[in-house]
């Protein structure tokens, strides 16, 4: 049996000990190190898993032992920290957004990718069940051919008053870079490369400064349509739905799928275990990860995914503020 990676988590919020606890007793990836602002904050958990703790990323740039780091912190780090990882030759699972600024994000995966670094990125609902099972009923071609995508990823974002998503630098177009990006790369995964974007947002409501509304049109390179809306002043919604000329199909939250046949009618299934957070499709994608930077099977989601949908959420933030067409080029 292959030895699980040593890998060190950066940014060790909410998220972050969810991305660690979702891969306790992982045959494939140990988190031996973090890093974080305040580790006072992070004590308890990181000796209960016997990790070291620090707040200066070069202690485990410099540690031979660890080969990655997973990378939890506010988007406007990113590119810094990977950069950093790729000269300290470093394989790197980033959270999304990679970065917020389309060259950066280039810039940062060819350094990677030159030096013979894995990177992969948190996108774990694509390895949710119903996402695994909508992407095969298409590509079956058991729904005729694809015609429009529609998407919602909502919640309130209010508790992040105070916090770093509670600022238009860190939160541009409102929830795309904290939900909004979730559908985004759905829409890729699932009807390819993006042409153009047109988007209105806006504050309606929210407590914090940030719009809470934002709505994107899409052109996709195949010619099919799609419309993406996130609102970040409601309850939550996670819903996908894919309008193909034989009938429709969608996913809510991580463990519903509903598909409506012209030919065989409307069946719904439903997948035990996934309700949110689903921490088994972070444990998938951590795992997936792993597995890559161990000699195994790529990870699913490619650098020219990861570089294209980073573009497609700079043109939405310059449609967002231009109320123009932006073309990805």
């Amino acid at each position: 049996m292959t030895k699980p990676i040593n890998a060190a988590i950066v940014g060790l919020g909410r998220w972050g000990q969810l991305l660690v606890s979702s891969v306790d007793g992982s045959e494939a990836i140990k988190f031996t190190a973090a890093v974080t602002r305040t580790p006072a904050k992070a004590a308890d958990f990181c000796a209960a898993r016997d990790m070291a703790l620090s707040d200066d990323l070069a202690n485990v740039l410099n540690d031979d032992t660890i080969d990655a780091l997973v990378i939890a912190t506010p988007h406007t780090q990113h590119f810094e920290q990977l950069m950093a990882a790729a000269k300290a030759g470093k394989h790197v699972y980033c959270e999304k957004p990679w970065t917020l600024d389309a060259d950066e994000a280039g810039r940062s995966l060819r350094a990677l990718t030159d030096a013979g670094l894995k990177v992969a990125i948190g996108h774990n609902r694509r390895f949710a069940p119903n996402t695994l099972a909508l992407k095969k009923l298409l590509q079956s071609g058991d729904l005729g051919a694809p015609i429009h995508i529609d998407g919602h990823f909502n919640a309130n974002l209010a508790p992040n008053e105070g916090m770093w998503r509670d600022n238009r630098a860190e939160s541009p177009a409102g929830g795309m870079t904290s939900l909004g990006i979730h559908a985004l790369d759905m829409f890729i995964n699932l009807f390819g490369p993006i042409a153009d974007v047109n988007v209105q947002s806006k504050r309606v409501a929210s407590a914090i400064d940030v719009d809470d509304t934002t709505l994107v049109r899409l052109n996709f390179e195949n010619g099919c349509t799609g419309h993406l809306t996130t609102i970040s002043a409601t309850n939550m919604l996670w819903r996908v739905s894919v309008f193909c000329t034989g009938g429709w199909v969608e996913m809510r939250d991580q463990d519903k799928l509903e598909v409506s046949s012209m030919a065989t009618g409307t069946t719904m299934e439903t997948y035990p275990g996934y309700e949110y957070p689903a921490l088994a499709t972070i444990q998938a994608a951590l795992e997936a990860f792993a597995g890559d930077v161990a000699g195994g099977e790529a990870f699913p989601i490619s650098v020219d995914e990861i570089e294209h949908a980073t573009k497609a959420l700079a043109a939405i933030v310059t449609s967002a503020e231009n109320g123009k067409i932006v073309s990805l080029g």
